[in-house]
């Protein structure tokens, strides 16, 4: 069934358990009403140039809670590549995922200190469509990236990336980011540090570790780019792209939480307290205070966010299709 990727370009297979943190993460995610909000979305745009039998990838496919969606949602008999450069996060893909028909995983592996390219590890000119959901916002060397997706296609065929997690002129009042929430609950965090006794010891040096783990922070959570940023990118890697489809969507307060309650994530979110190597104690406190803060913000935001209601507040999605020219 995957007879175009060739020999050459081995399937990946995981050789050890799904890890703790890919599995809290993946319950977090494909249980929450905003992961299915934006598959439905995609679906919806894309939906009508996929045809049966069609070799689609999920890129930066993670836990495997988009395909999971995907899969749910599309008419057509697809074959389906989940590819992404974090080992522990494929393993809970192929755990859910590998007794489907039709679906093979691929790991992006590293070499001479950057991630292999998308055509790199499938071959050149052989796929239909590309997708990316959550996770073209991570990625440090995004015009590397898009041209190996480019390479990839086949000539006319499309690669459709979601975010969240970018900046744009006329977003709507009210509508936020990933990122202000999780700036919100950080900055929330650390001033309950400075005051509350039971959080006194993280208080030393805590200004010189803002400092420090302030790298951890921007890895996790990367700067938000303007969506022209993007679309130049593409345009760049021999893409013609539609206008950008931005949509809100309500992502409900108990989801969010259960997203931020993550302890992979938590370390990104809070770095200042315990680090990546946290005692149990420095990850019970993390947790606590993150908690904490979450919930004083949902408190805020249901009294003065213009869009955010009893359940839930608005986050500004775009999704972006393009094609191969």
């Amino acid at each position: 069934m995957f007879e175009a990727i060739g020999k050459n370009f081995n399937a990946w297979k995981p050789d050890r358990p799904v890890s703790s943190g890919a599995a809290a993460y993946h319950e977090a995610v494909v249980r929450s009403s905003w992961m299915e909000d934006v598959v439905s979305i995609l679906v919806s745009a894309l939906g009508s140039k996929i045809r049966d039998g069609d070799l689609v990838v999920d890129f930066g496919a993670g836990t495997g809670a988009s395909a999971q969606l995907l899969l749910k949602h599309l008419k057509q008999k697809i074959n389906l590549c989940l590819v992404d450069n974090s080992k522990s996060w494929l393993g809970k893909s192929y755990e859910i995922l590998n007794d489907i028909p039709n679906v093979e995983f691929f790991a992006l592996e590293k070499k001479d200190g950057r991630y292999a390219t998308l055509a790199e590890t499938v071959g050149n000119g052989i796929i239909d469509h590309v997708i990316s959901t959550n996770t073209i916002h991570l990625i440090p060397d995004l015009k590397d990236a898009f041209i190996g997706i480019s390479n990839a296609l086949k000539k006319d065929g499309t690669f459709t990336f979601q975010t969240g997690n970018f900046t744009r002129k006329d977003r709507s009042e009210g509508a936020l980011m990933i990122d202000d929430t999780v700036n919100d609950v950080h900055d929330m965090a650390l001033e309950t540090v400075r005051v509350d006794p039971r959080f006194e010891s993280y208080r030393e040096d805590l200004d010189k570790n803002i400092e420090t783990q302030g790298i951890q922070r921007k890895f996790v959570f990367p700067d938000p780019k303007p969506i022209e940023f993007y679309l130049k990118v593409l345009k760049e890697s021999g893409f013609e792209h539609q206008a950008p489809l931005f949509t809100p969507v309500r992502i409900m307060y108990d989801d969010w939480l259960n997203f931020l309650r993550v302890k992979r994530l938590q370390a990104g979110i809070l770095p200042e307290i315990g680090g990546k190597e946290s005692s149990p104690k420095a990850e019970q406190d993390r947790d606590t205070l993150i908690t904490e803060s979450a919930l004083k913000l949902f408190k805020n935001l249901k009294a003065n966010n213009p869009l955010a209601n009893d359940e839930g507040f608005i986050i500004d999605c775009v999704h972006v299709l393009s094609r191969k020219i």
